[in-house]
């Protein structure tokens, strides 16, 4: 401001400054500079109206409400805080404020608080009031320079346009985009008219159905908050306005409008109860681990076994999110096959910890759970699904057989180890880092249905091809499996000697 101290915008932006350290009276000064330049830009005597409203002066701030009016009578924000002044008084209030600006009939006296009816006839007519007082409606849009009108266009929200949260010692704050507040909110409006309650109004512009957790964009738009979310797995823009909402996906604050939502619960309630029907059917559908089970389709997983992925793919992002809202946590893994899309086995893995990234994409850390065999595959919202039974190993009763398998577990287990330790120290450091230590021996082999943990852990760490390690993950016989890894271990520990 010290080199240019005629730049409207600067003032704007150090009058927002100021009332976010509470100075009112210093950013009151920089707007009434604004207006004396440009007496007829409706949106600086809404600021303005604003700023004494935070303060404590009402009527002050309605009167600055009213002239913003009467220069853009379709200024919503104006529209909006005139009737929740008109609502919050009672009538004998309301008509000593309107005395008090000069416009005390335009009001019948009636008795208690003002309805919604009553508001909107206050509005109206306190809006004409101050058409009267000589305030001429002009263009909402002042003449402003190109930098300028470039600098108001990036400006979506102002501190004016965004809610007030008041502090226990009556300071106010103004809450960023995305934040969520709790307020006690309550709908003081009279009835309504039935016929003026339209269904459609309420209605998601992805889904065509009524709002269920709706949540409102920087740029003003509203959606369900599952149908935005799936919307952003696509590209980080308003499926409207096409607006950037980058940082809106890199917060990923989505915020219920709870206003919104208690007209729905209060005039709509009938619909509501539908709609939280249907949406508790579909996600007991997407929570069952038995049928149409999520598949993602990548990479060899095994019991016990850590399995970090990097989720980008719109269709991941979307079952990832349903694994964790419906509360399973879990999803199955199974490794591609050309002939049916997926292998026959495969594994289940258990989401332990997400971290999303500022564009959508996400570093999700799974282990190794149940394994199973697929039975029946299908497709659910671009992803691969299946109806699956799980796999146990057969567990050994007889004494004899079980004291042999102790002993081939014990020299197999040995045996890995050695071949283990012999491995050169950038490899075994490359294992450790990305899979952990080699699981201790079990004293009880059978306890696990899907046997001993280190056989799982081996399989992972072994350079062998995927085909062949399916073939291992869908054994049930432990003894096999054994056998198995000692033809593999014998393998190596060859080459490792030459």
């Amino acid at each position: 401001l010290s080199s240019d101290p005629s730049d409207l915008m600067l003032r704007i932006y150090r009058a927002e400054s100021y009332v976010g350290l509470q100075e009112y009276k210093t950013a009151i000064e920089d707007l009434n500079f604004v207006i004396s330049k440009m007496p007829n830009w409706p949106e600086v005597y809404f600021q303005k109206g604003k700023v004494l409203q935070d303060s404590g002066f009402v009527g002050d701030a309605l009167q600055l409400f009213l002239q913003c009016l009467a220069l853009d009578e379709d200024f919503l924000p104006a529209k909006l805080e005139v009737e929740k002044i008109c609502v919050a008084l009672s009538t004998a209030q309301f008509i000593l404020l309107l005395q008090s600006l000069g416009g005390s009939e335009v009001l019948e006296p009636v008795s208690g608080s003002l309805n919604r009816a009553q508001s909107a006839h206050a509005l109206n007519s306190t809006k004409d009031l101050a058409k009267e007082d000589g305030l001429k409606r002009v263009s909402s849009e002042p003449l402003l320079s190109g930098q300028e009108k470039g600098a108001l266009l990036k400006r979506k929200l102002s501190f004016s346009e965004q809610d007030t949260v008041v502090c226990e010692d009556r300071r106010n704050k103004h809450k960023k985009q995305g934040e969520s507040t709790k307020r006690d909110m309550t709908l003081p409006f009279g009835t309504i008219p039935g016929d003026l309650i339209d269904v459609s109004d309420f209605e998601c512009s992805l889904c065509m159905r009524l709002f269920f957790e709706p949540v409102t964009t920087p740029c003003g738009h509203t959606f369900c908050k599952g149908c935005l979310e799936r919307c952003l797995d696509h590209a980080p823009q308003c499926p409207l306005c096409k607006e950037s909402l980058k940082e809106y996906l890199a917060s990923r604050k989505y915020s219920i409008t709870e206003l919104l939502e208690e007209l729905i619960m209060k005039y709509l309630s009938d619909e509501l109860y539908e709609r939280k029907r249907i949406h508790a059917e579909e996600t007991a559908e997407h929570s069952n681990l038995t049928k149409n089970v999520p598949m993602f389709v990548c990479t060899m997983a095994y019991p016990t076994v850590p399995c970090p992925l990097h989720v980008f793919e719109p269709r991941y992002r979307l079952m990832i999110r349903r694994s964790i809202e419906t509360g399973t946590k879990q999803f199955g893994m199974c490794i591609s096959d050309s002939q049916n899309g997926f292998a026959d086995y495969g594994c289940m893995l258990q989401i332990r910890n997400v971290h999303f990234l500022p564009d959508g994409r996400s570093v999700v850390d799974t282990v190794g759970g149940k394994r199973f065999r697929v039975l029946r595959r299908g497709m659910k919202d671009g992803y691969c699904t299946a109806d699956i039974e799980y796999l146990e190993d057969v567990k050994v009763a007889d004494e004899e057989e079980l004291k042999k398998l102790r002993e081939l577990h014990n020299f197999v287990y040995n045996q890995a180890c050695s071949w283990f330790q012999n491995l050169r120290n950038k490899f075994r450091t490359q294992i450790l880092q990305h899979f952990g230590p080699m699981p201790d021996r079990e004293e009880n082999i059978q306890a696990m249905p899907n046997g001993p943990a280190w056989c799982w852990w081996l399989l992972a760490v072994l350079p062998v091809d995927p085909r062949y390690q399916l073939s291992v993950l869908s054994m049930m016989s432990l003894k096999d499996r054994l056998i198995k890894i000692q033809h593999i271990l014998t393998y190596f520990s060859r080459d490792q000697s030459k």
